[in-house]
């Protein structure tokens, strides 16, 4: 990415829609004609609520998301309270699980020199395959309690949405919000689960495995000895690891043709914008990462088994360790996000102007951090308004957690307590219901948190809009497909596109 600020952004016609491409490509430096009367205008309808009236008669009510939103405070052995561990999604994937495949070649001297007597130098490279592979499995486990974390958030946050999403269908109402939040959480729920916490399990438990089976190798002239060690470095040792290959390869391709799917529907949807470029970007760049998993974890299924009987077994095993390192860190640099439960309007133009913006936003505060443009032109001057703000852009939290270190405040909160692991809930209600001498303090951390937000907050937000913007595009084509099919108007090009879907 270029270090001067001065160099001028392409125009719209001419960016790539490659994934390889820099996100400075994918974004203008300055708003496009129109674009400060856009701002005004949604910000100024904070509270509103668009209805609409579908071909079927049902009124869809679109109502701002995030007016009740809750933090949950826990208090930590030193007395300090901090944001819970499952309180929202947190991109906090370990670097070194990237280096899991290592272990599954941890086994190399047990498998190539199977033989009595055990050679010195087969012994040397026994023990430090056995260590790595050990080694390497506390790694995987720790990851796989922050993703345990992750999963707990994501559950009750689905739990919540299904129970909103019936309450809505009871008064034939439109379920749209919903549908759109529901199908992204279940992307991410089955994401930190089977390539993430059922990787780490699945792949810590088959490195402990290899592990024992490689030190027991080194005692390999007792006959029982070398028993349990060809079976624990070889096919018990290496199912784990081919039965993930085959589970997360699958899930790959649910989630490439999920992606392909907001590639075809923000074209159609919303033609030619950079929001189109920014929604087609995230989706190509987990397209790479898909492919590139899927075809890695299933052939390293494939040569672990191989590895039991077959040397060459771990050639195969080569490009598998160097893509597994390369997945870890395009997620975690890429395509991970931190989110809590805040997001704009499921309105077409408010998804547009806040995904634009949050890109624009984190180009700029990448260059200059001392520069991060304003998110509005002037803060709101009253608490309420100030916490909505903060509801909306996903900053809640971060007020919460600043908020809670005056003592005053924690106080008025009922945070005086001080056993450790108590937990403390928090809503915008509770906010405006402390003292009102209190109120002046509130209102300056809410202005500090709202106009000086990181850079890698609008990373996050950039990535997160990016899957609600082509989310909602592919239920808004789904939903004109299925309706315009109930009323006959669909022709046959169109019913063979609906039912791709």
């Amino acid at each position: 990415m270029p270090s001067s600020e001065t160099e001028a952004a392409p125009s719209a016609q001419e960016w790539s829609s490659t994934p390889a491409s820099p996100i400075k490509e994918a974004v203008l430096d300055t708003a496009a004609p129109g674009q400060k009367e856009v701002e005004c205008n949604i910000l100024a309808a904070q509270a509103t609520m668009e209805t609409t009236t579908t071909n079927s008669g049902r009124r869809c009510s679109v109502a701002v998301p995030y007016q009740q939103q809750s933090v949950r405070l826990v208090k930590e052995k030193d007395g300090q309270w901090a944001l819970a561990k499952d309180g929202r999604l947190v991109n906090n994937l370990s670097w070194v699980v990237g280096f899991m495949e290592l272990a599954n070649a941890g086994d190399f001297a047990a498998n190539v020199w199977n033989m009595i007597p055990v050679p010195v130098y087969a012994i040397v490279f026994m023990a430090i395959g056995g260590s790595v592979a050990g080694f390497l499995s506390i790694f995987a486990f720790r990851d796989a309690k922050r993703a345990f974390y992750n999963v707990k958030y994501l559950k009750a946050h689905r739990k919540h949405l299904l129970q909103e999403k019936h309450a809505l269908e009871a008064r034939s109402e439109c379920t749209m919000d919903t549908d759109v939040i529901l199908a992204i959480n279940f992307r991410e729920l089955g994401t930190e689960i089977i390539a993430r916490f059922v990787m780490d399990i699945l792949m810590g438990f088959g490195a402990v495995l290899i592990c024992i089976g490689t030190f027991l190798a080194i005692d390999g002239a007792d006959s029982s000895v070398y028993l349990a060690s060809n079976l624990l470095s070889g096919y018990i040792g290496n199912t784990p690891i081919a039965l993930f290959g085959l589970i997360n390869s699958s899930w790959a391709g649910f989630i490439f043709a999920k992606a392909q799917g907001h590639v075809r529907a923000s074209r159609s949807v919303l033609g030619q914008c950079t929001a189109t470029k920014l929604v087609i970007r995230r989706a190509r760049k987990v397209q790479l990462f898909t492919v590139v998993n899927g075809t890695a974890t299933i052939l390293g299924g494939v040569g672990s088994m191989i590895t039991a009987t077959r040397w060459w077994g771990y050639v195969i095993l080569i490009p598998v360790i160097i893509s597994s390192l390369f997945c870890n860190i395009w997620w975690r640099k890429m395509l991970g996000y931190t989110r809590s439960e805040g997001h704009p309007a499921i309105i077409k133009d408010e998804l547009i102007y806040s995904l634009e913006f949050a890109a624009r936003a984190e180009v700029k505060g990448t260059h200059d951090p001392e520069k991060l443009p304003a998110w509005c032109a002037e803060m709101p001057s009253t608490l309420a308004d100030m916490l909505e703000y903060l509801c909306r852009h996903s900053l809640f939290h971060q007020f919460c957690a600043e908020i809670i270190t005056n003592e005053d405040i924690c106080q008025a909160l009922g945070g005086n307590t001080a056993d450790p692991g108590a937990e403390l809930c928090i809503t915008p209600t509770n906010i405006l219901t402390l003292p009102i001498e209190l109120h002046p303090t509130l209102l300056d951390s809410a202005k500090r948190i709202g106009s000086e937000p990181s850079p890698e907050h609008f990373r996050n937000r950039h990535r997160y809009l990016a899957e609600v913007l082509g989310t909602y595009c592919s239920w808004v084509t789904h939903h004109e497909r299925n309706e315009a099919g109930t009323q006959g108007a669909a022709g046959p090009r169109d019913k063979e596109a609906s039912s791709e879907i």
